[in-house]
Protein backbone atom coordinates (compact mmCIF):
# COMPACT_ATOMS: atom_id res chain seq x y z
CA UNK A 1 0.00 0.00 0.00
CA UNK A 2 1.20 3.28 -0.47
CA UNK A 3 3.14 4.93 2.45
CA UNK A 4 4.11 2.04 4.02
CA UNK A 5 0.92 0.94 5.31
CA UNK A 6 0.29 -2.82 5.56
CA UNK A 7 -3.74 -2.00 5.64
CA UNK A 8 -5.12 -5.29 6.54
CA UNK A 9 -8.17 -7.40 5.09
CA UNK A 10 -9.05 -10.51 4.43
CA UNK A 11 -5.74 -12.25 5.84
CA UNK A 12 -5.55 -10.16 8.90
CA UNK A 13 -9.23 -10.43 9.47
CA UNK A 14 -9.23 -14.42 8.99
CA UNK A 15 -6.44 -14.60 11.41
CA UNK A 16 -8.32 -12.44 14.09
CA UNK A 17 -11.41 -15.17 13.62
CA UNK A 18 -9.44 -17.90 13.31
CA UNK A 19 -7.86 -17.40 16.79
CA UNK A 20 -10.80 -17.46 18.37
CA UNK A 21 -12.29 -13.75 18.60
CA UNK A 22 -14.85 -13.88 15.97
CA UNK A 23 -17.45 -14.20 18.11
CA UNK A 24 -16.30 -10.81 20.35
CA UNK A 25 -15.69 -8.88 16.47
CA UNK A 26 -19.43 -10.02 15.96
CA UNK A 27 -20.60 -8.66 18.62
CA UNK A 28 -18.60 -5.53 18.96
CA UNK A 29 -19.23 -4.64 14.81
CA UNK A 30 -23.11 -5.08 16.00
CA UNK A 31 -22.86 -3.09 18.98
CA UNK A 32 -20.73 0.25 17.77
CA UNK A 33 -21.56 -0.18 14.51
CA UNK A 34 -25.15 -1.70 13.55
CA UNK A 35 -22.93 -3.82 11.07
CA UNK A 36 -23.00 -7.68 10.93
CA UNK A 37 -19.67 -9.87 10.38
CA UNK A 38 -21.52 -12.05 7.66
CA UNK A 39 -21.75 -9.01 5.56
CA UNK A 40 -18.46 -9.48 4.45
CA UNK A 41 -19.19 -12.57 3.20
CA UNK A 42 -22.20 -11.36 1.41
CA UNK A 43 -20.23 -8.67 0.16
CA UNK A 44 -21.70 -5.48 1.95
CA UNK A 45 -18.67 -4.88 3.69
CA UNK A 46 -15.10 -5.31 2.70
CA UNK A 47 -12.95 -6.95 4.72
CA UNK A 48 -10.27 -4.14 4.80
CA UNK A 49 -13.37 -1.63 6.33
CA UNK A 50 -14.20 -4.76 8.97
CA UNK A 51 -10.61 -4.92 10.60
CA UNK A 52 -10.04 -0.83 10.46
CA UNK A 53 -13.16 -0.50 12.45
CA UNK A 54 -12.40 -3.16 15.02
CA UNK A 55 -9.10 -1.47 14.71
CA UNK A 56 -10.76 1.63 16.92
CA UNK A 57 -13.11 -0.50 18.80
CA UNK A 58 -13.16 1.09 22.52
CA UNK A 59 -10.88 -0.87 25.39
CA UNK A 60 -14.11 -2.14 27.31
CA UNK A 61 -15.14 -3.76 24.22
CA UNK A 62 -15.57 -7.65 23.73
CA UNK A 63 -12.78 -7.99 20.98
CA UNK A 64 -10.38 -5.80 23.53
CA UNK A 65 -11.61 -8.50 26.42
CA UNK A 66 -10.92 -11.71 24.29
CA UNK A 67 -7.45 -10.42 23.50
CA UNK A 68 -6.79 -9.87 26.62
CA UNK A 69 -7.63 -13.34 27.89
CA UNK A 70 -11.43 -14.11 27.36
CA UNK A 71 -14.96 -12.48 29.21
CA UNK A 72 -13.35 -11.52 32.53
CA UNK A 73 -11.58 -8.74 31.14
CA UNK A 74 -14.67 -7.30 29.76
CA UNK A 75 -14.81 -3.59 31.18
CA UNK A 76 -11.14 -3.86 32.80
CA UNK A 77 -9.57 -0.79 30.56
CA UNK A 78 -5.84 1.31 31.92
CA UNK A 79 -8.03 3.39 34.44
CA UNK A 80 -9.51 0.33 36.38
CA UNK A 81 -6.55 -1.56 36.65
CA UNK A 82 -4.99 2.12 37.53
CA UNK A 83 -7.59 2.47 40.53
CA UNK A 84 -7.65 -1.46 41.42
CA UNK A 85 -3.32 -0.69 42.07
CA UNK A 86 -4.42 2.64 43.93
CA UNK A 87 -7.12 1.03 45.98
CA UNK A 88 -4.69 -1.87 46.90
CA UNK A 89 -2.07 0.66 47.67
CA UNK A 90 -4.11 2.93 49.98
CA UNK A 91 -5.12 -0.40 51.83
CA UNK A 92 -2.12 -1.91 52.27
CA UNK A 93 -0.79 1.86 53.62
CA UNK A 94 -3.53 1.75 56.29
CA UNK A 95 -2.41 -1.50 57.77
CA UNK A 96 0.78 -0.11 57.87
CA UNK A 97 0.14 2.82 59.78
CA UNK A 98 -1.81 0.71 62.20
CA UNK A 99 1.07 -1.89 62.83
CA UNK A 100 3.29 0.76 63.23
CA UNK A 101 1.31 3.04 65.35
CA UNK A 102 1.13 -0.12 67.70
CA UNK A 103 -2.86 -1.36 66.77
CA UNK A 104 -3.51 -4.83 65.87
CA UNK A 105 -5.58 -5.74 62.31
CA UNK A 106 -8.65 -7.94 62.81
CA UNK A 107 -7.10 -9.47 59.39
CA UNK A 108 -4.70 -8.41 56.67
CA UNK A 109 -6.01 -6.53 53.50
CA UNK A 110 -7.37 -8.60 50.86
CA UNK A 111 -5.99 -6.97 47.71
CA UNK A 112 -8.34 -6.63 44.45
CA UNK A 113 -9.04 -9.69 42.07
CA UNK A 114 -7.86 -7.82 39.28
CA UNK A 115 -7.64 -10.67 35.80
CA UNK A 116 -4.42 -11.50 34.86
CA UNK A 117 -3.26 -11.48 30.77
CA UNK A 118 -3.29 -14.98 29.58
CA UNK A 119 -0.45 -16.07 27.29
CA UNK A 120 -0.55 -15.91 23.68
CA UNK A 121 -2.03 -19.16 22.91
CA UNK A 122 -1.23 -18.14 18.76
CA UNK A 123 2.23 -17.47 19.33
CA UNK A 124 4.25 -16.82 15.75
CA UNK A 125 7.24 -18.72 15.22
CA UNK A 126 10.21 -16.65 15.04
CA UNK A 127 11.84 -15.84 11.77
CA UNK A 128 14.76 -18.03 10.72
CA UNK A 129 16.49 -16.39 8.16
CA UNK A 130 19.97 -18.50 9.05
CA UNK A 131 19.23 -21.23 5.80
CA UNK A 132 18.83 -18.02 3.47
CA UNK A 133 21.58 -17.82 0.68
CA UNK A 134 22.65 -14.44 1.61
CA UNK A 135 22.91 -14.83 5.54
CA UNK A 136 25.91 -13.70 6.80
CA UNK A 137 27.05 -13.96 10.18
CA UNK A 138 27.57 -10.27 12.23
CA UNK A 139 30.96 -9.62 12.53
CA UNK A 140 32.00 -8.43 16.05
CA UNK A 141 31.99 -4.67 16.46
CA UNK A 142 31.83 -4.61 12.45
CA UNK A 143 29.09 -3.73 10.27
CA UNK A 144 28.22 -6.66 8.26
CA UNK A 145 26.93 -4.59 4.99
CA UNK A 146 29.52 -4.58 1.67
CA UNK A 147 31.49 -1.05 1.62
CA UNK A 148 29.41 1.07 -1.29
CA UNK A 149 32.18 0.34 -3.73
CA UNK A 150 31.13 -3.09 -3.15
CA UNK A 151 27.78 -3.19 -3.99
CA UNK A 152 28.51 -1.52 -7.62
Amino acid sequence: MAGGDPGGGSSALGQLIAQGHGAALRADLQRYYGLDLVDVWRGALTPRRAWHLSEHLPPGSALAASLAGGPEHRGWTVQTHLLAALLDAVRFADANNVRVSGGRLKRDPVPVNVPQVKADKHERPRLDLSTHPLAKPIAPGGNSWPAPEAAR
